[in-house]
């Protein structure tokens, strides 16, 4: 299965499917039958607090007054709402957009609640007067209102067209949400003036999937150029493309572990204007290339106007910034030392200039763009080849690969070459190494803003996350069992420890780790390795020692280091298990038996692969000689994992966490 499908909607690109089985709802406004609030729920959810019989739309466009085209919206949706914890989707929100003297407007609003009372079906309407306007922004304003009489069992209706004057923006659809859905269906019909690039994403199969071609007449008023100039009707005959999708028994989607962001994932359809062919004038080319894109974001004054200009205020800071480095690679490390440790990043949301360069330097404050395209002025105006990097966070959601849709984007990396070698920088975040970037940037491909704007994989498969842990623990003739912890830890927990410390002390850290033994031990030399050193992974280092003297110990070899939960809680995923990095994680024990004591239960060893070479679980163990030795390896090969893989992934760290909940029993030698 494919996330995104990607079509160009025009009368040279049709497709068409129809499941035989998909019957469309024969519904109409205001007809609710007692019939309706008994029928059986759908088998998708049937503890759903509510669920969407239907949501129908149509686009559609017509002749405006204004010498063009205007289009025209049409939603009608049901919804039976089942219960108290489902009255949150009778709460209405509409936005209507508008700029300058153009605005969109709502015309024919209706809306219904519907009990079954005694047998009957009774309404009630929708007041006028219970519908309110909420100013958003200077762009947005939303109508806002709340579906009257609502109780337990209510079927909602709700109908509205809503009249836009901007025929660029072919509204989009989404067919799922937080409620399942029985049938959600859009219609479009559009000239082929305008050539529109189509995006499909989700999982969910199509019960309708038609397009079609044939010809209509648009009738469209030239106003007068002044108040003697006459207006002038014309009658503009146009091929038209109709296409249609609609789906069934949608899930809802539901938020599981190990998702970038839904936004990814919902089943929707989306357009962007690429074409615009007027009868007798050259093709007029909306959707830019990335060469274009690239070529005008280096000039633009809010991106990389200022990278290469007027930057001699920059020479005595890099003076002081290089200071004491004697190669390319000392220089372009120190640069970014002095760019990350002497700014504050506000926003880790943005892909333009808040500031000019000068003005975020003197306030060393800004958002993502503004401090990493200071850092890349620096870098080039030392002399070396840096690029600012355009990308998508994982929150964000992902960008398009082959299309500059610059609403997908929304964060700035710099990338420098040393020595010929890339180096990709994020100085946003005061506690990164120098080429590491935070695993929200992981997110499907980056781009270069240059001449030539390549793409960068920037996938989480490229990012491994390894981590080694040991433990020896000793018979010692004086203290008892006495023992040693070190682990070295990956770049992403080596962060996150970092961020961790600034909020507790090393001692209430060394707490915890105390606790999570489950028995009782005593902590020294307890020690937190690189703590300030970025570059470098972290290493936690502690001693302790153990006391027995139960006639039975049962004792979990793999400490608190093992998997306790499986992370994989749902029995089914429609979409897939997004990781934010490869896992590469060993454990090695070497333990004297205590003296005294013989083992008495062993777990067994194992070694298990995932779909043959995607992952492996390793937990070989064993106690001769008077020592246990454990060795445990999970490793994953991959990050990203499609909904088809999802129970073998599932069963995999259950196995895991089975393993790793086994003990070994020692039983005290009797004299």
């Amino acid at each position: 299965m494919k996330n995104f499908m990607v079509g160009v909607m025009s009368c040279l690109f049709l497709t068409t499917a129809i499941h035989a089985d998909a019957q469309r709802p024969n519904i109409k406004f205001g007809d609710v039958k007692p019939g309706d609030f008994a029928a059986k729920l759908s088998q998708i959810d049937s503890n759903a607090n509510a669920i969407v019989l239907s949501d129908i739309a149509s686009s559609k466009y017509e002749g405006d007054n204004k010498g063009g085209f205007s289009i025209i919206f049409k939603r009608h949706t049901r919804i039976r709402i089942m219960n108290r914890n489902g009255f949150d989707v009778a709460s209405i929100s509409l936005p209507i957009y508008a700029s300058g003297n153009l605005e969109e407007e709502i015309i024919n609003l209706n809306a219904s609640t519907f009990n079954l009372e005694n047998g009957a079906v009774s309404e009630t309407k929708l007041e006028k007067n219970a519908i309110y306007k909420d100013k958003y922004n200077k762009n947005y304003t939303i109508r806002k209102f709340t579906m009257p009489n609502l109780k337990e069992n209510c079927i909602i209706d709700i109908k509205y067209t809503l009249k836009s004057p901007y025929e660029r923006d072919l509204r989009s659809w989404q067919f799922q949400g937080e409620y399942p859905v029985h049938w959600s269906e859009y219609d479009i019909t559009v000239p082929t003036v305008y050539e529109f690039v189509t995006f499909r994403q989700g999982y969910h199969p199509f019960a309708v999937n038609t397009a079609k071609t044939s010809e209509e007449t648009y009738n469209i008023l030239l106003p007068g150029t002044s108040a003697s100039d006459r207006s002038e009707t014309i009658n503009f005959r146009s091929t038209i493309v109709n296409s249609v999708w609609a789906m069934e028994n949608i899930p809802a989607l539901k938020k599981e572990n190990y998702t970038s962001t839904l936004k990814d994932h919902v089943s929707r359809v989306d357009f962007q204007l690429s074409k615009i062919r007027y009868p007798e004038t050259p093709v007029k080319q909306v959707m830019s290339s990335w060469t274009t894109v690239a070529e005008e974001m280096m000039k633009d004054p809010l991106f990389g106007e200022g990278l290469t200009k007027n930057l001699g205020w920059l020479d005595d800071e890099l003076k002081n910034a290089v200071a004491g480095a004697t190669t390319d690679l000392e220089k372009a490390h120190k640069i970014y030392d002095f760019v990350r440790d002497n700014t504050t990043c506000t926003d880790h949301d943005a892909k333009y200039l808040s500031n000019p360069l000068r003005k975020v330097w003197q306030s060393k404050t800004g958002n993502v763009a503004d401090v990493n395209l200071l850092l890349t002025a620096m870098l080039t105006r030392q002399g070396f080849e840096a690029h600012p990097v355009l990308l998508s966070t994982r929150e964000n959601g992902k960008a398009y690969e082959a299309y500059p849709i610059m609403d997908r984007l929304n964060y700035v990396v710099c990338q420098v070459k040393v020595n010929d070698a890339p180096y990709l920088l994020d100085a946003s975040h005061n506690k990164l190494g120098f080429g590491k970037l935070p695993s929200d940037c992981y997110n499907g491909y980056a781009r270069i803003i240059d001449v030539l704007p390549a793409l960068i994989d920037l996938k989480a498969d490229s990012l491994d996350e390894a981590k080694v842990t040991s433990v020896i623990v000793v018979n010692d003739e004086q203290s008892g069992m006495t023992g040693s912890y070190s682990s070295i830890l990956g770049d992403n927990e080596s962060y996150n420890l970092r961020e961790t410390m600034v909020k507790t002390t090393k001692e209430d850290y060394f707490k915890k780790v105390k606790s999570s033994f489950g028995m009782d031990v005593e902590l020294t030399g307890s020690e937190i390795e690189a703590l300030k050193t970025y570059d470098e992974p972290i290493k936690v280092k502690y001693d302790f020692k153990m006391d027995f003297s139960e006639d039975l110990i049962y004792l979990n070899p793999v400490f608190s280091e093992g998997y306790k939960d499986n992370p994989f809680k749902a029995a089914e995923r429609s979409y897939p298990v997004e990781m934010p990095f490869k896992i590469n994680e060993t454990f090695v024990l070497r333990m004297d038996i205590p003296k005294g004591y013989k083992v008495e239960e062993l777990p067994k060893s194992t070694r298990v692969k995932l779909n043959d070479n995607e992952g492996m679980f390793e937990y070989l163990v064993s106690g001769i000689d008077g020592v246990l030795q454990l060795r445990s390896v999970v490793k994953l090969n991959r990050a990203t994992f499609l909904p088809e893989d999802y129970q073998s992934l599932r069963d995999f760290f259950a196995y895991v966490v089975k393993k790793h909940g086994e003990q070994i029993v020692l039983k005290k030698i009797k004299s």
